[in-house]
């Protein structure tokens, strides 16, 4: 407004000021420019960084100490700082999650001799370039933690990961290598085409898991996968058609979820391999899970889930399953045998502080069971305290009676 009355009041004193006046507004304008593509930058530029403390302590199986051929450790002590970077600029975002960790870990061996390692590492966990060509159309580059579906044991529908890190959220899930083209033609329709191009940081990630303490990765197989999300009143469903590249593998995967009310929630996930797939001597491969969620009145959430991998292992015990061949220990594929259930109870915010969840798996097979509790305290809106006791029940030949007696957690973090 001041530019235009100046212009104005020039032009009314006589033409000989205009051009003086319009060389003015020219400049004027040129200086605002940069000033404009930095508010844009500072606007857009997020960060936060977490410093993560924990250590845990492990009671080992007696037939697993002599030797301790894993080498499962006895005590753990981790720090983990873990910034994240992102920028929303225009029609671009760019995020970026670098990693330092420090671990040390004591291992027994149960002939009065213990080894310590000790290792460091920085690595990039995260990183992403997207690009908004439309409204409705996305393009996405990058290293992510690619997980989706209602269920709480695992997402069997996932033909990139399809272990979800439940059982303890605050340890993070290794990344891996997408290209992904997402098209959005309304508010109730999503379709992506996605393809996984590296392993990542999974096969880099060779520390102990309680809930699958083999977690290097064997091998890694490029796979496709095209994926449908509808999401109606009340009830969601996703297909998702991948292609495994190294044997040729297609799968179908589904998911969906129905809230009967506003307490009960039942949902099915599940996939199948195509039958002529299948080697002739081996049965069909399918997985299907299907649970109900209940929120009480009071707010707590009571989940129940049953889990029947058809091509499971049924052999007697644990250790004749990682024998046995082409069964794969796949830290993407944490359960080895048929059939779970899953028991989970969720309170948030106890106190205005407390979250808890305990969590019991049972092996139906052959009769083992994982029970965990999460405990995490916040203290103010930085500090987050963390306890994660675990049991594991069974035979010493059962999937979670196995390796370890119990297990407990301890960790501190820091926000900022």
């Amino acid at each position: 407004m001041k530019y235009s009355f100046c212009i104005i009041s020039i032009l009314a004193l006589g033409i000989s000021y205009a051009g003086s006046a319009m060389a003015a507004t020219d400049m004027a304008e040129t200086q605002t420019e940069p000033a404009t593509l930095a508010q844009d930058l500072r606007s857009g530029f997020y960060s936060r960084i977490n410093v993560l403390g924990f250590g845990t302590v492990q009671g080992i199986r007696d037939s697993q100490t002599n030797l301790n051929a894993s080498r499962i450790p006895r005590y753990q002590t981790e720090i983990d700082v873990r910034p994240d970077f992102n920028l929303n600029f225009r029609q671009f975002e760019f995020g970026v999650k670098p990693r330092f960790q420090y671990a040390r870990n004591k291992i027994e061996t149960g002939t009065d001799a213990s080894s310590y390692d000790t290792s460091h590492h920085f690595f990039i966990n995260g990183a992403f370039a997207r690009y908004r060509m439309t409204d409705k159309l996305l393009a996405i580059y990058g290293r992510e933690n690619l997980q989706w579906g209602p269920s709480s044991l695992l997402s069997p529908s996932n033909p990139f990961n399809a272990n979800n890190g439940k059982n303890n959220p605050s340890l993070e899930l290794p990344g891996l290598d997408f290209v992904r083209w997402v098209a959005i033609p309304n508010s109730a329709l999503t379709m992506s085409l996605i393809a996984n191009t590296g392993p990542g940081r999974l096969e880099k990630n060779t520390s102990f898991s309680p809930f699958n303490p083999f977690v290097p990765l064997d091998s890694f197989e490029k796979t496709y996968a095209a994926k449908v999300d509808y999401t109606g009143d009340g009830h969601y469903f996703s297909v998702i058609s991948s292609y495994r590249e190294r044997d040729h593998r297609h799968r179908l995967g589904l998911f969906g979820g129905w809230n009967v009310s506003d307490a009960l929630l039942i949902y099915a996930e599940g996939s199948g391999a195509k039958k002529a797939d299948n080697p002739p001597t081996t049965r069909n491969d399918y997985q299907l899970l299907l649970g109900s969620a209940y929120t009480l009145e009071a707010g707590p959430t009571i989940t129940l889930e049953y889990f029947h991998n058809n091509n499971g292992c049924d052999l007697t015990g644990i250790s004749l399953c990682m024998a046995q061949q082409p069964l794969t220990l796949d830290p993407r594929y944490p359960l080895l045998r048929r059939r779970y259930a899953l028991l989970q109870y969720v309170d948030s915010k106890i106190g205005g502080n407390l979250n808890l969840a305990v969590r019991l798996i049972k092996n139906i097979d052959d009769n083992s069971n994982l029970l965990s509790a999460n405990l995490e305290y916040e203290m103010g809106r930085n500090w987050q305290l963390y306890f994660v006791p675990t049991l594991y029940g069974g035979k010493r030949d059962s999937e979670f009676g196995n390796s370890l007696r119990h297990s407990t957690f301890i960790g501190a973090s820091y926000t900022f």
